[in-house]
């Protein structure tokens, strides 16, 4: 998306975020602020009260917030940075006036937000698993990102998010992320290290995504 980032450093600003401080609020002012995370990762949720939290997504360097709200008054959810961050905030209206200046720009914004669906339509689809191995299978697939085109190519996926919000966004228990996500390492699929994994089997995470059950050692519960 090159023209799209000459557009952020042409029309936006950068701003750090450390890790606990958030980008806007729920409920706040939408204004018509895009954000392009260029580092970093942060967690997207709506409070609920009594300090629990609906988990909508996580974002990571690469995505785009604020296209949800584009046109709206207020903001959807709250947006919280699990790391250290650096974020471009571009103004929509800047972006629209290059857009109708240079046509070609329009393509690139219909390519990013056909990104973004494409990555809430995958969000969607692991909520939608049935099966608990399935969803977490699923989640770790998309952190990981497209296969390599060589196995020994797999690299280190970043997981910055406890393991309390991932059982918040998929729906589960902590207790059964840990025993699933113990159930893969165990069997050679993925190891695990400081906030994050490596993929070692792809095949075998395909077909667990697919629905082939994994089998959990009742000792591992």
């Amino acid at each position: 998306m090159t023209g799209l980032e000459l557009a952020q450093c042409q029309l936006g600003s950068q701003m750090r975020l450390a890790r606990g401080e958030h980008l806007f609020h729920m409920g706040a002012e939408a204004g018509d602020e895009l954000y392009f995370v260029r580092s970093g990762h942060l967690k997207i949720y709506q409070p609920c009260g009594d300090g629990v939290q609906r988990i909508i997504d996580f974002a990571r360097p690469g995505d785009w917030l604020g296209v949800d709200t584009i046109g709206e008054q207020f903001r959807h959810a709250s947006t919280l940075a699990l790391t250290d961050c650096e974020v471009d905030v571009v103004q929509y209206r800047h972006l629209a006036e290059l857009m109708d200046e240079e046509p070609y720009t329009c393509d690139l914004f219909s390519a990013m937000l056909s990104r973004e669906i494409d990555r809430q339509q995958l969000a969607a689809a692991i909520l939608r698993s049935a099966g608990a191995c399935q969803r977490i299978v699923m989640f770790l697939l998309q952190r990981a990102g497209p296969a390599p085109q060589a196995p020994m190519l797999e690299t280190h996926s970043p997981l910055p998010m406890s393991r309390q919000d991932i059982s918040d966004y998929l729906g589960l228990t902590p207790a059964t992320v840990s025993r699933t996500l113990s159930a893969l390492k165990r069997n050679g699929w993925i190891s695990l290290g400081q906030r994050g994994f490596v993929v070692q089997s792809r095949p075998a995470l395909e077909r667990l995504a697919a629905g082939t059950p994994l089998a959990i050692p009742p000792q591992a519960a």
